[in-house]
């Protein structure tokens, strides 16, 4: 049974990020109610760091999910929701893996189609054990895989 979950690295960047991203919002509203020096500035920026954090937060928060995949299955697990996901490999409408070329190395993304329009998106920067699970699909739903 391949287990694929959210890298630790991930997720204590996107944390740390938040951090720093509520305390400026914050630092920014305790200014703005105190002092009227640059009170302009400081009424654009405050909801402009507030959206900033909350899609940063949506992002962690879709983000984790655990995927198990053995005995012809996909099972995937949404902790923040607790609900699962028990996806048979013969449910997958189509699947593919695009490959982004960086300076740091390949990106890789894999988009899992199932039921109506509905996407799991899986990387190798952000999820473990990604290779592993590549080549379990290349294997068990090869006919289902689209494009290169």
């Amino acid at each position: 049974m391949i287990v694929s979950k959210p890298r630790i690295n991930t997720v204590f960047a996107l944390s740390v990020f938040l951090v720093l991203v509520f305390g400026s919002f914050f630092l920014l509203l305790d200014g703005l109610l105190k002092s009227e020096s640059f009170f302009i500035v400081k009424l654009i920026l405050t909801p402009i760091t507030l959206v900033i954090a909350l899609l940063v937060l949506g992002k962690l928060l879709a983000a984790i999910k655990i995927v198990k995949a053995g005995n012809n299955r996909l099972s995937i697990f949404f902790p923040i929701s607790r609900s699962r996901i028990d996806l048979p490999l013969d449910d997958i409408k189509g699947w593919r893996e695009d490959v982004v070329k960086t300076k740091q190395g390949e990106f890789r993304e894999t988009k899992i189609l199932y039921g109506k329009k509905k996407v799991i998106k899986l990387s190798n920067k952000e999820n473990t054990e990604y290779d592993k699970l590549i080549k379990y699909l290349n294997q068990k739903a090869k006919k289902q895989k689209v494009g290169g």
